[in-house]
């Protein structure tokens, strides 16, 4: 079986993660961008588009176009009330038919000739992208009997929505957030796929509190409230708080390393809950992760290795933590195994093909089937 997976940015490494777990059981895979990631996390067949990268002078250009809509959201919610992405004026819907029509077509359509990529079996398009807005590919590639697969990640489905075009022509939609459940009952929740054998594991350091944070978006994140929080707690212990931001991938890692408590998400609404790559990378190196979580996702995910965060509390639970460094051991050791059982990648991608075959997209043999059952 054949099996493309695409996406704008390589933003936290899951889809190599999936393309890998593809290879081992001897499907064809590959993996495109539409840009390389600021994070620089391994790339396969990227087409280095312009105006779509995450810099200082994208996000700039991003923000002048927010204001000039006054700052309303870039969706308006259907009659089943899943959001769904639409120009908010005919200047921003000329911006990205210039985009795509005059800077990108070209590039796109060399690329697709080249490396055959309007000859896949099956089409995983992470955040519920494709190379255009107006599913223009997904026509060509469905009209051939292909079968399509959104999966959405965060802020894609929470700030954007869906695209219509994309998802008019996607045959089975899935997240790894637990918000999303709420948002679009069509969606179903998978975990993501995690190789834990590249990252060493070492035990926790536990002379004091070493804390971590990743942040992409401070306010998403609760970056304040935690530094709030470990500004009070420094009146009576020496802890450690590294911000880790604007840095590689391998950087990041590297300070990773250093600390023994990764805080992830702080915040009491549902965008700033649960956890992702951030956490899973820190708990197979052997970091006790710290977040804060619904109390109906905690009860799906018991049990689990989580600190579990009160935002009304935070100081405190920090506090605790650093009167002995020394109970992170254990929770360190929980991690590891808990993501090695729940986020093994060879296990999601099977349940995957189970998927495929009760659809009709795959044989008792691994092979795809064109034109099944949806």
């Amino acid at each position: 079986m054949r099996i493309l997976h695409l996406c704008d940015q390589n933003w936290v490494g899951m889809a190599n993660a999936f393309v890998e777990a593809h290879r081992r059981h001897g499907h064809e895979s590959r993996l495109v961008t539409l840009v390389e990631c600021v994070n620089e996390y391994e790339e396969d067949i990227c087409l280095h588009l312009p105006l779509l990268q995450g810099t200082s002078f994208h996000m700039t250009l991003k923000k002048m176009m927010s204001g000039l809509h006054g700052n309303r959201p870039k969706f308006t919610q259907r009659p089943d009330g899943v959001p769904e992405w639409s120009p908010r004026s005919g200047l921003e819907a000329a911006f990205f038919r210039f985009r795509e029509n005059v800077l990108w077509k070209s590039r796109i359509e060399r690329t697709i000739r080249e490396h055959g990529l309007d000859d896949y079996d099956v089409y995983h398009l992470e955040s519920g992208v494709e190379f255009y807005r107006d599913g223009r590919f997904l026509k060509n590639v469905k009209a051939r009997g292909a079968r399509v697969v959104c999966y959405y990640l965060g802020t894609d489905l929470r700030d954007r929505g869906v695209i219509p075009a994309v998802r008019d022509l996607s045959d089975w939609n899935l997240t790894c957030e637990w918000d999303h459940l709420a948002m679009d009952p069509d969606l179903e929740y998978f975990f993501i796929p995690f190789d834990a054998a590249r990252y060493e594991y070492r035990e926790p350091a536990t002379d004091r509190l070493r804390i971590c944070h990743a942040p992409r978006n401070r306010h998403v994140k609760g970056t304040e409230i935690l530094e709030a929080a470990v500004e009070e707690v420094r009146r009576d212990f020496d802890v450690e708080l590294d911000l880790i931001e604007g840095v590689t991938h391998a950087e990041a890692i590297g300070r990773k390393r250093n600390a023994n408590l990764l805080v992830d998400q702080v915040g009491a609404n549902t965008s700033a809950t649960g956890y992702g790559m951030n956490s899973l990378e820190a708990l197979a190196m052997g970091i006790p992760s710290m977040t804060t979580m619904t109390e109906d996702y905690r009860r799906f995910l018991e049990p689990h290795p989580f600190v579990v965060i009160d935002p009304s509390r935070l100081a405190e639970q920090l506090r605790d933590l650093a009167k002995d460094p020394s109970a992170l051991v254990a929770r360190a050791r929980e991690g590891r195994e808990w993501v090695e059982r729940v986020h093994g990648a060879d296990a999601i991608v099977e349940k995957i093909y189970d998927r495929y075959a009760e659809r009709g997209w795959m044989d008792e043999f691994g092979n795809a089937v064109r034109g099944g059952a949806r």
